[in-house]
């Protein structure tokens, strides 16, 4: 983990701020919001945030800022950064991150967390608004799509019927509009006698449950005759009409001649193959360019069904045709197989189709992942592309689910059943660069199958990865039909002796007053009843107050940080960095805490600091994929 030193100011300036924070050496307290010391107010909702020499405070949004050079107009003072608001005040040149919608937070652009720096009501930490079709708290999704929503008063779930045309699952059920049996035969969905004639919208217009070119109304239509067939992957012709030819094709992942084992050869331009793996065999390969072999390549022609610039693309999809009157973006179609609006996205893997129902189906990456509770649940990865991995594998594509826990919760996750050979992570904070709590491969009762069991999760949302191992040169991808079983416990009871935190209270076996009478605990702490070793009395005070066998510092809730593992919860700074104790007192709540310190209740579980009094955010490292909540003042994940 990087040193956190990199928050801090400069020696010479934090000496003359430690009369005033002796407990912070690596940080810069927020005196009552003074906008003299850089940093910003704690106190809710969004803040101002003044930039001076030292940096624009608390805000999640690093250190910078800085003034110099005499002025007497703005003009003067242009540093030539787009990311920087410069002013002339007092005569003075004053360089600021920009913040274009003054909502105290600057754009992810800019170095900032601002997901869309356009709107005021934006800002990682803003309340999720419901009806306003913005994503107000920047954590990827937006109004009923939240989980902040989901059973509010705006995304209720109740006797009203499925709305068929709004994209929502008005009734919770887990389907969505022309999917919800409720609909069929509504005007909204149409309903109508034959899907010949829109067999490219991405709706099943005649509500018997086959979409497009998988429905047999359409079988006889050019294009789904076209799409029928398997691409060839070494003809240099697009054989089933996606405009991507051989190895660009996503048919052609893992199969011969376009799979390669890393690192591969250097690139023989005659032979059909991708000898260096990079995706790209032959004349597509830019180290083929002066290759006598390839020089019948030529401009490509965007109207003749050719790839004549041997790219592997075809017509439109080649970005040499988009500027071309006849490849004019249009709004992307979700199901075709082409880059309609020319932004490098394709289907669902467009955030233009997150809310397509046919994506909601296929819920292939995290941006139509599927909500579940316990139960189990049934689909297919065949031909979903591969977006992410976990540490334990995950080559091939995946099937992408989130569940959100109100309570302490025990989770049983597996895959048994499926027909491939499996693999289950678990991600918590953001979907795609959340940190990974679990990953497994071949831990399930049955083969391939996989298995993941968390004694306790807290209370948040966690995105499930359901992915395939690997991508076989001979035999393909992990990929096909797949079961997935979920079981939830909530508030489960707390097992007095496994050494866990069953219940999720923070306090364990004989610590937790469930386990206060129970033999083997009552009265263990020479006499008295156990009690948690929390705080800096009960770890200095020579006993094993929880009963657990360790004592003090030698017991893992006396030196629970995560970021220097020498600290003690003894009131002393081991470490020399200017903050008592950091991040090793183990807490339940905040009154656990000193010396103005808060409990991280949503991260760590332990004492420290509140986040607004750092320059910079501290809160990638004191948990990945968390941020600085001004109004709570600890991390929190989105």
């Amino acid at each position: 983990m990087p040193s956190l030193r990199s928050f801090f100011l400069s020696v010479s300036f934090l000496s003359s701020t430690l009369m005033l924070a002796s407990a912070c050496g690596r940080a810069a307290l927020d005196l009552d919001g003074d906008s003299s010391s850089g940093g910003a107010s704690s106190g809710g909702g969004p803040t101002t945030v003044m930039v001076g020499p030292g940096g624009n405070g608390g805000n999640g949004n690093g250190g910078f800022g800085g003034s110099g050079g005499a002025c007497t107009v703005a003009q003067e003072c242009a540093d030539g950064d787009d990311c920087t608001t410069d002013a002339c005040i007092g005569g003075t040149c004053q360089h600021t991150l920009r913040d274009d919608d003054m909502d105290g937070v600057v754009a992810i652009q800019c170095g900032g967390s601002d997901c869309n720096d356009q709107n005021p009501n934006v800002f990682p930490g803003h309340p999720e608004v419901c009806t306003d079709g913005s994503d107000n708290d920047c954590n990827g999704v937006a109004d009923c799509f939240d989980p902040a929503c989901q059973g509010g008063q705006d995304c209720g779930c109740d006797p009203q019927p499925e709305n068929c045309s709004n994209g929502l699952d008005d009734d919770c059920d887990g389907i969505v509009d022309c999917f919800d049996s409720n609909c069929a035969g509504t005007p909204a969905c149409g309903c109508l006698p034959s899907e010949s004639g829109f067999c490219q919208n991405g709706f099943d217009d005649d509500c018997d449950g086959a979409f497009d070119c998988d429905d047999s109304d359409c079988s006889n239509t050019p294009a789904c005759q076209c799409a029928t067939n398997f691409e060839d992957c070494s003809n240099g012709v697009d054989d089933n009409c996606n405009l991507l030819v051989d190895c660009a094709d996503p048919q052609c992942a893992g199969v011969f001649p376009c799979a390669c084992v890393p690192p591969g050869n250097p690139e023989n331009c005659t032979d059909g193959i991708d000898n260096d793996c990079d995706g790209l065999p032959d004349c597509a390969d830019s180290q083929c360019l002066a290759s006598p072999g390839c020089q019948m390549c030529t401009a490509e022609n965007c109207t003749d069904g050719v790839d004549n610039d041997c790219d592997l693309l075809v017509d439109c999809a080649d970005p040499a045709c988009f500027l071309t009157p006849t490849c004019a973006a249009k709004p992307e179609v979700c199901n075709n197989g082409i880059d309609d609006d020319f932004d490098g996205k394709i289907d669902c893997q467009d955030s233009d189709c997150a809310t397509n129902p046919l994506c909601q189906t296929q819920h292939a990456n995290c941006l139509s992942p599927l909500l579940v509770t316990t139960g189990t649940y049934t689909g297919n990865t065949t031909g979903h592309p591969n977006e992410t991995k976990g540490s334990c594998g995950g080559d091939a594509g995946e099937a992408v689910f989130y569940f959100v826990l109100n309570a302490p919760s025990f989770v049983h996750l597996d895959s048994n059943g499926s027909t491939f050979d499996s693999v289950l992570y678990v991600r918590t904070g953001a979907c795609n660069a959340g940190k990974e709590i679990g990953c497994d491969d071949d831990g399930g009762a049955t083969m391939n199958a996989a298995e993941l069991e968390f004694t306790i999760l807290y209370p948040g949302t966690y995105y499930l990865f359901l992915d395939g191992y690997t991508v076989d040169p001979q035999g393909g991808a992990n990929e096909g039909p797949y079961t997935l079983n979920v079981d939830i416990i909530a508030n489960p009871p707390e097992i007095c002796g496994d050494g866990l935190d069953n219940d999720g209270d923070v306090y364990v076996d004989c610590a937790d007053p469930d386990c206060a009478t129970v033999p083997g605990c009552l009265n263990c702490n020479g006499g008295q009843p156990p009690e948690p070793e929390f705080g800096t009395g009960r770890c200095t005070d020579g006993k094993d107050n929880d009963c657990d066998g360790k004592l003090d510092c030698g017991d893992v809730d006396c030196h629970a940080s995560n970021i220097y593992v020498t600290e003690c919860c003894d009131g002393a700074d081991q470490n020399s960095n200017g903050i008592i104790d950091d991040f090793a007192c183990r807490c339940s709540k905040d009154s656990e805490c000193f010396g103005g310190q808060v409990c991280y209740t949503h991260t760590l579980k332990t004492c420290g600091p509140p986040c607004t009094q750092f320059f910079g955010d501290v809160c990638p490292n004191v948990q990945p994929g968390s941020f600085c909540n001004a109004t709570t003042q600890q991390c929190e994940f989105p």
